[in-house]
């Protein structure tokens, strides 16, 4: 076990155990505010009166938490004064950290005295955890204390390695680690807004950001902010907490009513550096924090994350969007495919027994002589007098009413129509089809086609109105094609 005082250092391995000692401290005493909520909500549960110790406890802790910063602060690092204290200076420092742990401890025994029998083991024992962690911030006060007065202290790993032989191998290997942030052509072309009320503070931002490429826009208030993202989406927002007008997060707030975070990214920026400020931004929909002084390679190395992030779930989503147009489109013609709207005709058929007035007219038709087409003209003409078909379906027919190709030279619309609605429109369309002419390879393709008409007051289900459209398809074809058959073997012409 390794006897250590900082004398014995390099200044890069000191700082890695200083970091240790700080953490060392910080994290049982942040843990007990994590075990203090849960207990306080089973006292609540309880209905066992615990405000007065509760409130003791979680002040005590923050005190503790925000004297302990302090100190480290004074003592360590830049900051530490050079002159030697008196062994009672030291010894005020070490009593005046452990006085809230006396109340932390104290009322946590107290609350596990008091309602021993009244609340379960759980409870018991995260109240047993509470004084625990206090025990190891007591230690972690010692090992500070030891270790800023300059005496040997004892330290060690969990893995009951030697920390410093540790610390100064880590030290040296991060000297031997070539690394460097490079941003790749994409991410250059971002556009970053800096919101700053210090016009230094945004000059020295630009900067940075400009020598790796990229290109930054600045706003020195909140409504000059939101006018900048009103103009332009950026790709980024730099955003400091203090403003003159609205607070950065009040701000980031508005932003996100219009923005999620996967489409506008928003690191803060601010002198506040404690858990709460940070957990608020991050709560509000801040992607990152950064504190200032902002050191410029974390600046960087966060930026470029967030705008990867970004990056990818563009790409992401525009495979998901792609991959959802394959599933629902016919291939060839780019209306709607069989499967949907075979599924929006379930869904219209459920709809209108549901309610009057979603009842719905449908239309199964296909192209007349359609064989003679590829025999004349071969597969590539079909092809052409298909998606030009299509095309005029999806003119004539817009939503909330839809159109798909259900096979072949088939094709099924589901209209919102009444019935004598749906016979104006059904004339209006043979006209157009009648007078649509197909351009290909020179010569004009002239096209008609048939269809059965079926209504959702006819029937109860999805395939019965299937099946009377087809059979009366059946019947205008048999009658000579081109026209619809509507009941009753009404037959529409132009």
């Amino acid at each position: 076990m390794d006897k250590l005082t900082p004398k014995q250092t390099s200044k890069g391995a000191e700082e890695i155990v200083l970091t240790q000692i700080k953490q060392d401290f910080i994290t049982p005493a942040n843990a007990i505010f994590d075990y203090v909520d849960m207990v306080e909500k089973a006292l609540n549960d309880a209905q066992l009166e615990s405000t007065d110790e509760i409130a003791q406890i979680k002040t005590s802790c923050s005190k503790l938490i925000d004297q302990y910063d302090v100190a480290f602060v004074q003592n360590t690092g830049a900051n530490a004064d050079s002159s030697k204290k008196s062994p009672e200076e030291y010894s005020e420092l070490r009593h005046n950290l452990r006085t809230p742990l006396n109340a932390i401890i104290g009322y946590s025994e107290i609350l596990t005295e008091d309602y021993e029998d009244d609340l379960d083991e759980g409870t018991l024992e995260d109240f047993q955890q509470i004084i625990n962690l206090a025990r190891k911030t007591e230690t972690a006060i010692e090992k500070f204390v030891d270790y800023i007065r300059g005496e040997a202290i004892d330290i060690k790993d969990d893995n009951s390695s030697h920390q410093l032989q540790s610390a100064e191998s880590l030290f040296k290997s991060l000297g031997e680690i070539e690394y460097s942030i490079s941003l790749d052509d994409e991410i250059k072309k971002s556009d970053i807004l800096i919101v700053d009320d210090n016009v230094t503070n945004c000059e020295v931002l630009q900067r940075r950001l400009s020598m790796q490429g990229l290109s930054c826009r600045t706003a020195y208030d909140g409504n000059s902010a939101i006018t900048e993202v009103f103009k332009k989406t950026p790709d980024l927002i730099l955003l400091d907490v203090i403003l003159p007008d609205i607070n950065g997060l009040e701000l980031l707030k508005t932003f996100r009513k219009e923005h999620n975070s996967e489409s506008l990214p928003v690191i803060m920026v601010s002198a506040f550096n404690d858990v709460d400020s940070i957990s608020k931004c991050i709560q509000l929909g801040a992607q990152d924090y950064l504190p200032k002084p902002i050191n410029g390679t974390i600046l960087i190395a966060k930026l470029v994350a967030a705008l990867e992030r970004k990056l990818w779930r563009e790409r992401e989503k525009e495979l998901v969007d792609k991959l959802h147009i394959q599933a629902t489109t016919d291939q060839l013609t780019g209306i709607y495919n069989r499967r949907v709207i075979f599924e929006a005709l379930d869904d219209a058929m459920e709809n209108s027994k549901k309610s009057s007035d979603r009842e719905f007219t449908t239309i199964m038709f296909d192209i007349d002589f359609f064989k003679q087409v590829n025999d004349n003209y071969g597969h590539a003409g079909g092809d052409a007098v298909l998606i030009s078909f299509a095309q005029l379906l999806q003119t004539e027919i817009s939503s909330p009413n839809i159109v798909g190709r259900v096979g072949g030279e088939e094709f099924l619309a589901i209209l919102y129509l009444s019935p004598d609605e749906a016979k104006e429109f059904c004339v209006k369309l043979i006209h157009k089809i009648n007078h649509n002419f197909v351009d290909f390879e020179g010569t004009e393709i002239k096209i008609s086609s048939s269809g059965g008409v079926a209504f959702s007051t006819e029937t109860e289900t999805s395939a019965d109105l299937i099946s009377k459209a087809d059979e009366r398809l059946y019947v205008a074809k048999k009658n000579g094609r081109n026209r619809f058959t509507l009941h009753d073997s009404e037959l529409l012409g132009e």
